[in-house]
């Protein structure tokens, strides 16, 4: 079975970082980087949006003749700004078998989940309104909602609960890959 992962990374929140290291490390497959230029770095940012649609823009360039019918496994792996993208290019390039992974979505997402999709978000997080989404938790089986933990799946000041964090949350990632997903399809 050939499998296909196409990483969409956050603002701040590159390829290489722990969640999308870690995932691309225990999962086999050919790997996609989208390391889109959205000037992470600076403290001069983009504003949020301009950000998305540059990231868009640029995934859409090299995702558009890009042949997903080799693949009988597809996953996309998305951190914040990632999330918007990596749910428009699945629309937009009707990749409607991918397998998407959520990792801290945007209000931006939110039009793009789907009840398939690993979503881990978090009430502390103040780029989404985790309310919104509590309120139909029961339509996505697979969403986690955590109290305390930040934006950037970090708690501050306290290295063994962020790597807790880290593992517990990447063996349900891989649980879902493995079985959870396949059970849900099967019903």
């Amino acid at each position: 079975m050939a499998t296909l992962k196409v990483f969409f990374p956050g603002r701040r929140y590159s390829s290489d970082r722990s969640f999308l290291y870690f995932l691309d490390r225990y999962i086999d497959g050919e790997s996609v980087y989208l390391d889109y230029d959205v000037k992470r770095y600076t403290k001069d940012v983009l504003p949020l949006e301009e950000n998305i649609d540059e990231a868009y823009m640029f995934s859409f360039e090299k995702l558009k003749d890009f042949d997903f019918s080799k693949y009988t496994e597809i996953i996309f792996i998305a951190k914040s700004i990632g999330t918007v993208v990596a749910g428009k290019i699945r629309e937009t390039l009707k990749v409607n078998n991918a397998r998407v992974i959520m990792l801290t979505p945007l209000n931006e997402t939110i039009p793009y989940l789907r009840q398939t999709d690993f979503i881990l978000t978090s009430f502390a997080d103040t780029y989404i309104d985790a309310n919104k989404l509590k309120k139909v938790e029961n339509r996505y089986p697979f969403m986690s909602i955590y109290q305390d933990i930040g934006h950037s799946l970090e708690y501050p000041n306290n290295l063994k609960k962020t790597l807790t964090f880290l593992y517990e949350n990447l063996e349900l990632i891989l649980n879902y890959l493995d079985t959870a997903y396949k059970d849900i399809l099967e019903e």
